[in-house]
């Protein structure tokens, strides 16, 4: 791939977005029950830019849904490039789950 797919405004953004849509996703069942961890989120960025099939593929089942979720929140990205052409990428992307200490 000449050019990977990439969220708008690069990784700084992409940091922003998740920091702020993790903070608001927290399961309350895996914070009553002390549950952390890193959930692994597959996904393809279309040539559209568009997010599809996100899928958890590891990580604490308590938190994945809420992993995904998050994902198909983020919109349209910036579609890879092939040969000067949009192609279809596929994406994995870590999310850890931390709950704050008192």
């Amino acid at each position: 791939m000449e050019i990977e797919s990439e969220y708008p405004g690069g990784l700084s953004a992409w940091i922003a977005f998740l920091n702020r849509n993790l903070a608001n996703n927290y399961p309350q069942p895996a914070i009553d029950n002390e549950i952390q961890g890193t959930v692994v989120i597959q996904f393809i960025v279309d040539l559209g830019g568009n997010v599809s099939d996100v899928t958890a593929i590891d990580g604490p089942k308590e938190l994945r849904e809420a992993a995904i979720a998050v994902i198909k929140k983020s919109g349209k990205w910036i579609p890879a490039v092939q040969n000067g052409h949009h192609v279809i990428s596929y994406k994995r992307q870590p999310i850890t789950f931390k709950l704050a200490t008192e």
